[in-house]
């Protein structure tokens, strides 16, 4: 390539796309994926969002226990770390993006970028609030085996009773050599389903 020459880029199509026309609706401007540097998912999207025509990082609501709580307390983190989705359009602005500071490049397939089909960024935005994806807890049952994992209990296994009128609270069947069935009520945190 000479000097003051610019790259013409061949467009292909993701993986699952007939082709890069399923995605290039005769506009340049396309959605790529973006793989930043660890942890700096936040900080690329705020500085891509004010040159690219749209961004997205979809966000995990997660659960997670703090160390030194009984209770679990709610977090965010990115759904698909170190990665975030961009609109733009790949003949002006690959570079820009590519060398952004925080970014580890475009994906790519050999030297040519993949575009991402827009309905795959359309059901992820579908399937959030704000952009805030929350997973789907499968409630447990009456007669599901669970295990406590937190509290004085921690380690027995024992038979998921139901839940009490808060939401937050459970009550389960403690079953040792001494009893025949003890009743117990836990914070639901301090209870997960036993894997079979």
């Amino acid at each position: 390539m000479k000097v003051g020459q610019k790259r013409r880029f061949s467009v292909r199509a993701f993986p699952g796309c007939k082709s890069a026309t399923d995605v290039c609706v005769g506009d340049a401007v396309n959605w790529y994926l973006i793989q930043t540097k660890r942890g700096k998912e936040r900080c690329v999207h705020d500085k891509l969002a004010t040159m690219v025509a749209e961004v997205f990082l979809p966000i995990l609501k997660t659960r997670a226990s703090r160390q030194g709580h009984r209770r679990a307390a709610w977090g965010t983190s990115p759904l698909f770390p170190r990665y975030l989705f961009a609109k733009f359009d790949l003949e002006q602005r690959y570079f820009d993006v590519k060398y952004m500071p925080g970014v580890g490049g475009v994906v790519s397939a050999g030297a040519e970028p993949l575009t991402v089909p827009p309905l795959v960024v359309d059901e992820i935005k579908r399937r959030s609030i704000n952009g805030v994806v929350e997973p789907v807890e499968d409630p447990l049952r009456n007669g599901d085996c669970v295990r406590v994992v937190d509290g004085p209990f921690k380690g027995f296994e024992a038979i998921f009773d139901r839940y009490l009128s808060t939401p937050e609270r459970v009550a389960i069947l403690l079953s040792t050599l001494e009893t025949n069935g003890l009743r117990i009520v836990l914070p639901v945190d301090s209870v997960t389903r036993r894997e079979a």
